[in-house]
């Protein structure tokens, strides 16, 4: 069961290189439209942004590139929803260059005390980000993984029940430089039975595998594998 998964995750960057040339393209065009306007300092940051981007595409199409970023916690913010520093709060991604902040849609976590067991169980791959919220937005159970893409909410995962669970099942994630993979509830439901599910991070597909009678063994079986 351990080989069908690892095997289902290495296949997964030859789903996503189909789509490399399309983002290296888009990136370039974006560098070029930005170099023929006149110069300035913000500018040029935004050039040397998208060249990272570009060779973060380039070394995760062809070879062991940078990997996922397992902890985002310096991007990740907790933002008064109605902006008068009250619950309930939801979650805001801050650009690195201009420093404003971006409230992620969907994102209801209700009391800023959940905030820390959301923002350190996040996870970051390529340009999406994974991370457990409030199933209906309502900053109570259930917790569900939600899939952000460039700050677009791009749906809820699985339901995972209580916060707690689903913070676990992100902390003991295992990513891979395109996909990330973790137990969940087979029936959507926040309970048993659990498997392994994983998601590739471009396109949102996903796949399953196993089947254990709890979180825990789901949890202890998924973590040998290693990905690297």
């Amino acid at each position: 069961m351990k080989s069908m998964l690892i095997a289902t995750l290495l296949s997964f960057s030859f789903i996503a290189h189909a789509q490399v040339d399309r983002d290296i393209r888009v990136l370039l065009n974006e560098i070029r439209k930005e170099t023929e306007q006149p110069q300035d300092q913000r500018t040029l940051l935004r050039v040397r942004e998208r060249l990272r981007s570009t060779l973060d595409l380039l070394q995760g199409g062809s070879g062991p590139g940078p990997g996922p970023v397992p902890n985002p916690r310096m991007n990740l913010s907790c933002i008064s929803r109605d902006n008068d520093g009250r619950d309930p709060y939801v979650l805001g991604v801050k650009d690195p260059i201009t420093l404003s902040v971006t409230k992620l849609p969907h994102s209801n976590i209700g009391p800023e005390v959940n905030c820390r067991e959301v923002k350190e169980s996040a996870v970051k791959v390529r340009e999406s980000i994974f991370a457990c919220v409030s199933k209906d937005n309502d900053g109570r159970d259930p917790w569900s993984i939600a899939h952000f893409k460039d700050g677009k909410f791009e749906g809820n995962i699985n339901n995972l029940g209580k916060l707690s669970d689903c913070a676990m099942a992100m902390q003991r994630s295992i990513q891979s430089s395109q996909a990330i993979a973790f137990c969940a509830s087979r029936d959507n439901d926040g309970r048993a039975p659990w498997v392994q599910m994983s998601v590739v991070a471009e396109t949102g597909e996903t796949h399953r595998a196993g089947s254990y009678d709890t979180l825990v063994k789901c949890l202890n079986s998924k973590n040998k594998i290693n990905l690297k």
